[in-house]
């Protein structure tokens, strides 16, 4: 279906020292974030928010998720055993790959909301914004994915698999004898980027829909369901995620669960079906009984 598209990785080089290739991954990535940043800048000024501190805290919040993101991906490396980091410029050598979304995602919200609180602002309302903004920035992201010829699943004889050049393959999957040239692969990154793109206008459409009538943190809540949950399905496709031992869970997808998890308690605290600290006080305290009453004597 796509094997008629080829395109080489490297847009164009900058004429600096011996070639500085950019590649057409970063700059679809960056058009990516340049559309969610957009439609989350004027969602932000429809439900009355400061757009000048929407985005001197969006340019903070993506260079801490980048280096979230870098950062989970080198400790997850690692912890599986399947690192080759022998100086700090291989950990910081983002161009050669490696950059997992959750955590990015985990420190950037943790970045956004000391920021959000340092300048006194309503956490809730940029939380619903950045949400949608971020599944179709990923969503159109993915197809860096594809010109790059990564992020694809097991072998499939399904009409829509992909061919994969064997050096871009990864063991076992570039032994040639086994998996001859003609193996196709399922397409994992398209799985995400069409999940991740219905999920925005679902998003788009319940909020058009509800905006005025959802608590504050709801489109956040069902944000963090859909990405969890689409994550954790797709990591069953994801062929070069570390595995948890010899088992079929990766990180990533453990990962994914309880960002799911984390979705469904954001709606019960939101609103208010989480029990609270003076509902769990007061089911500690003790009922004292009651006096019994003396039977009057019988004249």
């Amino acid at each position: 279906m796509l094997d008629g598209i080829t395109i080489d990785p490297v847009a164009f080089t900058l004429p600096i020292g011996d070639g500085f290739p950019i590649h057409w991954y970063g700059i679809i990535v960056t058009v990516g974030i340049a559309i969610g940043a957009w439609w989350a800048g004027t969602e932000v000024k429809r439900r009355g928010g400061n757009v000048d501190d929407f985005y001197n805290g969006l340019l903070i919040v993506v260079i801490s998720g980048f280096v979230f993101a870098r950062a989970w991906y080198v400790i997850q490396a690692s912890i599986a055993g399947g690192a080759n980091f022998n100086s700090v410029g291989d950990v910081i050598n983002v161009r050669a790959g490696g950059l997992n979304i959750l955590g990015g995602f985990a420190g950037a919200t943790l970045v956004a909301l000391i920021w959000v609180r340092w300048k006194k602002l309503d956490f809730w309302m940029y939380a619903d914004v950045a949400g949608p903004a971020l599944l179709i920035a990923q969503s159109f992201g993915r197809w860096g994915n594809f010109i790059n010829q990564e992020l694809y699943g097991p072998p499939t004889e399904l009409p829509w698999g992909l061919l994969i050049e064997a050096g871009n393959r990864i063991a076992p999957y570039n032994n040639l004898t086994t998996y001859p040239a003609s193996t196709r692969f399922h397409p994992t990154f398209l799985y995400e980027s069409l999940w991740l793109l219905i999920g925005f206008l679902l998003l788009i459409f319940l909020n058009n829909r509800y905006r005025d009538k959802w608590r504050s943190g709801t489109l956040f809540g069902l944000f963090m369901i859909w990405w969890g949950g689409g994550r954790a399905w797709v990591e069953l496709f994801r062929i070069d995620q570390p595995k948890i031992g010899d088992s079929v869970i990766s990180y990533s997808m453990v990962f994914a669960a309880l960002l799911a998890i984390a979705g469904v308690l954001v709606l019960l605290s939101r609103y208010g079906k989480l029990p609270s600290r003076d509902n769990r006080r007061r089911s500690k305290r003790v009922r004292k009984p009651k006096p019994k009453r003396e039977a009057k004597p019988e004249n």
